[in-house]
């Protein structure tokens, strides 16, 4: 199993697409940013993703437009 597929398979808390979130608005983080937006855009293709509050899932929405820029 690819690490793609176990990642959409995985359940997402509010707590740690929160934590994804405030390490991507982080300063010094220029490298890990790649790895966060893409578990962000995971986040954004799942199931659980309309769990989410909307104002987190509407951040998660402006970061992976942000990252794909």
């Amino acid at each position: 199993m690819s690490d793609r597929s176990r990642t959409t398979q995985r359940e997402f808390s509010a707590e740690a697409v929160e934590t994804l979130v405030w390490l991507w608005d982080s300063v010094g983080l220029d490298r890990r940013r790649y790895r966060i937006a893409n578990r962000l855009r995971s986040v954004g293709s799942s199931d659980q993703f309309a769990s989410l509050p909307e104002d987190l899932r509407e951040r998660v929405r402006e970061i992976v437009a942000e990252a794909e820029n």
